[in-house]
């Protein structure tokens, strides 16, 4: 017996078309799952390549300095790249409503950058003078804002230059200076040199001994004379910064390898002293410069001042401190005077540009001067955060009374200085940072320097034979980020990125 098989026609098309049913409805739903990812993803791209946009603006913008590191004082005014697109203004904050963004694009990129400069705080514009946008403490502020795709991102950064303060210890030559040896006209043609091309004597080398200590960074043009392991630096963040064909000469006593705490950086390349500090008196407001020998004693937010040619009557009177943080002590004349060797503090000029300087101070203050500036007591701050600079376009010096007789020094004076404190970044532009009489008397404890200092030759303290003072030396970190008012830059100084944040964008970098 035969069964009739039915008809199967049609059956693979009724079974292909369930199939693509479900298979449809599964790709729906996944991609109605996927979908708003989709837009969550492209907004993140979109995101992180604004901020790369302004990551990238912030480095066009320090190449540029690197090539002109005046380049700022073009303002908004700087030169097209090239001739189809503009360069991004340097526009004011907060942004004119009268002007928007010029952005530049990223090559083969859709995102872009604009750049504002901040003006420094009391400016209401970028101008070509350099103070316009450089603050009193040697920052300059940026906004760059970065776009892709209608997202917008902001960076905020801090830039300053290279500077004398980024380290507590700073020399250009490492040999005494040759006004201060006993023979400064030979001295004076041979040794301000680099020591591979010193001829020896008359030059005066100073050596860092077992007792010395660099708590900070530091940096020499010159290589560095080493008798024993003296401690450089106090942890791996403090660069060591030295010169010459090699870093460390031997003082020929034993053992001459330095204990560094810091980073060896050799070689570490020049960083060049300004001749003068005019800049800075031309800072000064009115009633600030004083002419001729000026003694200052510092009273927290006022100062204790004697200028015989201001006030004839040759007593102290008492002034507030400079609204803009700037005291200038000029010559008053011819000032003829050199360094005094032996010195006894009885044949002073009285037109040179001395600044006597001690005290306690209570806002940020720089002091600079003509000639010297000479500290007769201890200089101590308030409050952590203050700063006070020294600058003195020869020496600046540390009172040492000793009892002269007949050329010969005999022991300290009653008013001598045991143990100083002096809470200061100091600058010596064409001279030292040196202890009067250092060879004479007996030692009178520690040195404290709590700041930076900053010479062009390399000035002594003390002797290994026991007088004067035992450096101790520490950095003042905030000096990494600021600095005291209108304090002088190294010529031709680079810009480096101090700080960097993100923030909101500015209203006219929003689409």
């Amino acid at each position: 017996m035969h069964l009739k098989l039915a008809c199967q026609r049609g059956f693979t098309t009724v079974t292909l078309m369930g199939v693509l049913l479900v298979g449809g409805l599964l790709v729906m739903a996944t991609f109605s799952a996927v979908n708003p990812d989709i837009g969550l993803t492209r907004g993140d791209q979109d995101s992180k390549q604004a901020y790369a946009a302004a990551e990238s603006g912030l480095q066009w913008y320090l190449n540029a300095l690197g090539s002109n590191n005046s380049y700022y004082t073009l303002c908004d005014a700087p030169p097209a790249p090239n001739g189809t697109e503009n360069a991004p203004v340097n526009q004011v904050y907060p942004a004119s409503p009268l002007k928007t963004f010029k952005w530049r694009n990223l090559p083969g990129e859709q995102a872009k950058y604009a750049i504002e400069l901040i003006p420094a705080e009391g400016r209401p514009a970028c101008t070509s003078d350099q103070y316009s946008m450089v603050d009193r403490y040697g920052n300059m502020r940026l906004r760059i804002s970065g776009r892709s795709r209608g997202k917008t991102r902001t960076i905020n950064a801090t830039l300053r230059r290279l500077n004398f303060l980024d380290f507590i210890y700073f020399t250009n030559f490492e040999t005494l200076d040759p006004v201060a040896t006993s023979d400064p006209t030979t001295a004076g043609t041979v040794c301000a040199r680099f020591r591979a091309q010193r001829p020896g004597a008359p030059c005066v080398e100073i050596q860092f001994a077992d007792a010395d200590a660099i708590l900070g960074p530091m940096h020499t043009n010159d290589n560095i004379l080493v008798c024993g392991s003296p401690q450089l630096g106090r942890n791996a963040a403090d660069r060591i910064e030295l010169n010459g064909s090699t870093p460390v000469v031997s003082a020929g006593c034993g053992t001459s390898a330095p204990d560094y705490q810091g980073t060896l950086i050799h070689p570490a390349g020049q960083l060049e002293l300004p001749p003068s500090n005019g800049a800075i008196q031309a800072l000064a407001l009115t009633g600030y410069v004083f002419n001729g020998r000026t003694e200052i004693q510092l009273n927290g937010n006022t100062m204790s001042v004697k200028n015989v040619a201001r006030w004839p009557d040759n007593l102290f009177h008492s002034v507030a401190l400079p609204s803009n943080g700037v005291v200038y002590v000029a010559n008053n004349g011819a000032c003829t005077a050199g360094f005094d060797r032996t010195q006894d503090y009885t044949g002073e000029q009285a037109a040179c540009g001395n600044a006597w300087v001690k005290g306690t101070y209570s806002q940020d203050l720089t002091i600079a001067s003509a000639n010297d500036v000479v500290i007769n007591g201890d200089l101590e701050r308030t409050a952590d955060e203050l700063l006070l600079g020294l600058v003195a376009n020869n020496f600046v010096r540390v009172y040492h009374p000793v009892n002269w007789s007949f050329g010969n020094c005999g022991g300290n004076t009653a008013s001598a200085l045991a143990n100083p404190v002096i809470q200061a970044a100091i600058l010596a532009l064409n001279h030292s940072f040196i202890v009067d009489n250092w060879d004479c008397g007996a030692r009178l404890g520690d040195l404290n320097v709590q700041g930076a200092i900053a010479q062009k030759f390399r000035g002594p303290v003390g002797t290994s034979g026991g007088t004067g003072y035992l450096k101790k030396y520490e950095y003042n970190d905030r000096l990494r980020f600021r600095e005291p008012p209108y304090f002088l830059d190294p010529v031709q100084a680079s810009w480096r990125i101090a700080r960097q944040t993100e923030s909101l964008p500015s209203r006219k970098a929003l689409p």
